[in-house]
């Protein structure tokens, strides 16, 4: 399977950004999808021709950051987020960590150090190589409910659903008799919207659609409009089948 390599650019300088954008479409296998200089453009670019990979300026001039902005972007998909930074102040590079980005390049950028970074990003990606550096988000995370905050397993997770401000998750039924035992199986609904949990989840996850998340390791079959998890029939949006395809290992004859 060739791995796509549509890049967004994220930067508020012009002439940095076309230069960046020059020097990328000489690279062969490298296609721009778009120039943004601010969260707002990024987010229209992205729902319009959805990347690969994310270049973006941490230090873009207001009101939205670069941290913001790579936020928003992985609501729309997960994909894997490359900073171009310069004295970044301590505290935003905390932030940073929480969207997970796979590189960090120093300005003035190096244009052979970008190309390889971009490389590996998306080859990690693309090998499900991609996931949060930190192995109890990885593990599992405490949402919160009407009845205090469930440990949930993220590996056991099958999709979550979109319910307002609000989300449901269907686990696996040993998951959810391990954290309600003698209950009966139902989604569990979590007070945090479904963007929020989607963010502290390794690239294992994919965003189907604006409302479901589902978890490529639990799908059973795929046809040309639904696929199936365990129990549940999911309706595939039109649009989405080629992506999702294109994340998992397909044999081809």
């Amino acid at each position: 399977m060739k791995t796509s390599r549509k890049i967004l650019i994220v930067e508020d300088d012009p002439l940095l950004a076309e230069n960046i954008s020059l020097t990328l479409e000489k690279e062969e296998g490298i296609e721009l999808c778009g120039v943004a200089p601010n969260l707002k453009s990024a987010v229209d670019i992205m729902k319009r021709n959805p990347a690969d990979l994310a270049l973006i300026d941490v230090q873009l001039e207001g009101p939205e950051d670069g941290i913001a902005t790579a936020n928003e972007l992985l609501k729309i998909k997960w994909i894997p987020i490359i900073y171009m930074t310069g004295n970044t102040p301590l505290e935003m590079k905390e932030k940073m960590k929480n969207t997970f980005p796979a590189a960090f390049l120093e300005k003035p950028l190096r244009m052979r150090e970008l190309y390889v970074q971009i490389d590996l990003a998306l080859h990690n990606f693309q090998s499900n190589n991609f996931v949060p550096s930190d192995p109890i988000q990885q593990d599992q995370l405490f949402l919160p409910t009407s009845q205090g905050f469930a440990g949930i397993k993220t590996r056991e997770i099958l999709f979550i659903k979109a319910d307002r401000i609000r989300s449901e998750i269907f686990v696996t039924e040993r998951e959810f008799y391990r954290i309600y035992p003698g209950k009966k199986y139902t989604a569990i609904h979590v007070s945090v919207n479904m963007g929020s949990v989607f963010r502290q989840l390794t690239s294992q996850f994919f965003l189907l659609s604006r409302s479901i998340v589902i978890n490529l390791s639990h799908i059973s079959r795929i046809d040309t409009s639904r696929l199936f998890i365990e129990n549940h029939e999911i309706p595939i949006p039109d649009g989405r089948r080629k992506d999702l395809v294109n994340r998992l290992k397909v044999v081809k004859g």
